[in-house]
């Protein structure tokens, strides 16, 4: 089960989606202690660090987690996350592509729902959300992002924060979701989008409205991302299971 020399793809990326087929597979199930840190270098052929990086990034994707003087555990199947796109992160989508990501700019702030917010969360106007926007890319802006969350957890409006990954926050604060819905299509962005992600014609551009909900089924955030279409290419894993 060594990782491929010859793979472009970074160790810990290659371990990753190893890792992570297991759980698709159901060869790991919900609640199942995996192999130690050591016992997956060992069988990986790579270091433990490397190792930890896989662990971490599929701690963050909700498919695993950590406790303290216990080891890590499967969270949950994830067999029916298959069925939904764009799940993955965007550092994770970049990464896969062998393409540096990072946050070029953000911006954190506690705001009053309007009548479309306080519709969309079915909540009152005027009650408190957080919204976060960002934009993101490498060299230059790839995509804008502009979400909205329930104040379920104090987020902190810190550099670390603001540059880091957004869902690996609420992971480590025992906030997870459960279902997705995802809405895309092409539209003509808006011009304050343009100038964001540097887009200087009318050619459409990939829109994405994504809804996260907890298993009670109440909505944690939703998310409005454009990504410039001259520089993103819509890429999608679909995964089958044998019942």
């Amino acid at each position: 089960m060594l990782v491929d020399t010859s793979d472009k793809q970074p160790f810990y990326i290659q371990i990753r989606n190893s890792l992570r087929q297991k759980i698709e597979n159901g060869d790991w199930k919900e609640g199942d202690l995996i192999p130690s840190e050591k016992e997956l270098a060992l069988s990986y052929g790579v270091s433990r660090v490397t190792i930890r990086t896989a662990i971490s990034a599929l701690v963050s994707e909700q498919y695993l987690t950590r406790r303290a003087g216990y080891g890590t555990t499967v969270l949950k199947n994830k067999s029916s996350l298959s069925n939904f796109t764009l799940i993955q992160s965007f550092t994770n989508e970049m990464n896969e592509m062998g393409l540096p990501s990072k946050t070029l700019n953000a911006h954190l702030k506690l705001i009053q729902a309007d009548k479309n917010l306080a519709s969309i969360f079915k909540i009152n106007e005027g009650d408190p959300l957080y919204n976060l926007q960002r934009a993101r890319g490498a060299q230059i802006p790839i995509l804008f992002s502009d979400t909205y969350l329930l104040p379920i957890v104090e987020i902190p409006n810190t550099q670390e924060f603001l540059m880091g990954s957004l869902y690996q926050y609420l992971s480590s604060k025992k906030i997870y979701f459960s279902m997705f819905e995802e809405y895309i299509s092409a539209v003509i962005a808006p011009k304050s989008i343009k100038l964001i992600l540097q887009i200087h014609d009318d050619s459409p551009q990939l829109k994405r409205k994504r809804y996260s909900y907890d298993e009670n089924n109440r909505l944690l955030e939703y998310t409005e991302t454009y990504y410039n279409s001259a520089n993103y290419e819509y890429r999608t894993r679909i995964f089958y299971r044998r019942k």
